[in-house]
């Protein structure tokens, strides 16, 4: 594990410039009481809860954030079945709270989205850091904070970091930083957003998760 705390104000770093392309279509499990494309306005607390790359108390920024994973397993293993255990079967079963009040939604990229590329070695080398970074658990998400907030700050030009997902080995997820309010940067994709604490959301997360050996039970009629 590298040194945890970020460098010195006076260092530099050359973080690796990739584009997210107009018309991708992103992956996001979320509360159904807000929209797809809505971006979270709350920053995270310093020291507690929120997620690994979200802008927290303090870091100066406070900028509204979106993550999304580049497909629809990715978005549901990252949200879904994060330390969800195997059991004497080799199955893992998602409990139904975990989906309450849960829509699983596609939204589109509307203009090309500047990021930064985590996803190699010679990438993370770029912005000082290693594997750490993307796979710690979430004790180390306070430290994991202050790192984005520093890679943020080594490339005003980025809207987004882009890392491969932990969980979905293959695929990759991304967080998206609303730097500019007057810019949209993305918009609902149809199919329409899926209930995923209904019989069809039941019916499409054990579709989509069949391959990770993971279901969930469907609601009591």
């Amino acid at each position: 594990m590298p040194d945890v705390k970020v460098p010195a104000p006076s260092v530099r770093a050359e973080p690796h410039r990739e584009v997210l392309p107009a018309g991708t279509v992103l992956h996001r499990v979320h509360n159904a009481a807000y929209p797809a494309t809505a971006f979270n306005p709350n920053p995270s607390d310093t020291h507690y809860e929120g997620g690994r790359f979200c802008s927290y108390q303090g870091d100066g920024a406070h900028l509204p954030y979106l993550y999304a994973g580049l497909s629809e397993r990715t978005a549901v293993m990252e949200t879904l079945v994060r330390g969800v255990p195997f059991d004497e079967r080799g199955r893992r079963r998602i409990r139904r709270a975990a989906v309450r009040g849960k829509v699983l939604s596609r939204i589109v990229t509307t203009c090309d989205i500047p990021l930064v590329g985590l996803l190699t070695l010679d990438q993370l080398a770029a912005v000082h850091q290693d594997e750490w970074l993307l796979h710690s658990g979430p004790d180390a998400y306070p430290r994991t904070r202050r790192w984005a907030a520093w890679i943020r700050g080594q490339a005003p030009w980025a809207l987004g970091l882009h890392w491969p997902s932990k969980r979905d080995l293959g695929s990759s997820s991304c967080i998206l930083y609303d730097r500019d309010p007057a810019t949209t940067l993305v918009k609902p994709a149809g199919p329409p957003s899926v209930p995923l604490d209904s019989a069809d959301g039941a019916e499409l997360l054990n579709l989509i998760l069949a391959p990770a050996r993971t279901r969930i039970e469907p609601p009591r009629r």
